[in-house]
């Protein structure tokens, strides 16, 4: 119990990383594909990114809690102590799905405070934040 425990707590945060890589992923694909109008190139992205984060998070997480016990296969995962959609799966799972909901909320104004720092520590590497013009490069 424990070690399904861990395994779920685990990929639920592990699953944020790889959503932003897929997201990513999907943004550049779309791009690399081209499309006639902004618009249209935005829908896409959308769509192509919601469905899937959307599965890769929800399928991820019941695989990891399905007990595999009575299958012929088992694709190397733990089997997890829930026999069929019971209280103690939906806490499992449900508590799983909501920190990587919160988690993505506040990753966005986390990663630009991130790289609001990243441009603030470059302004101040070439030269202070007194004057915006004040910079110690020769060219652009």
């Amino acid at each position: 119990m424990l070690e399904v425990l861990f395994w779920t707590s685990s990929i639920a945060y592990f699953l944020v990383g790889v959503n932003y890589f897929l997201r990513v992923f999907c943004i550049a694909l779309v791009d690399w594909i081209g499309y006639d109008t902004e618009t249209v190139r935005l829908e896409k992205t959308t769509t192509v990114t919601f469905t899937l984060q959307f599965f890769n998070t929800a399928f991820l997480l019941l695989l990891i809690n399905t007990n595999w016990s009575e299958q012929f296969f088992s694709f190397g995962l733990i089997a997890g102590d829930n026999e069929d959609f019971q209280a103690n799966f939906f806490s499992t799972v449900g508590s799983s799905i909501i920190y990587t909901m919160i988690f993505n909320s506040v990753y966005p104004f986390l990663e630009a405070m991130g790289y609001w720092s990243m441009r603030l520590g470059y302004r101040l590497l070439d030269g202070g934040l007194c004057n915006k013009y004040n910079t110690n490069k020769t060219s652009i």
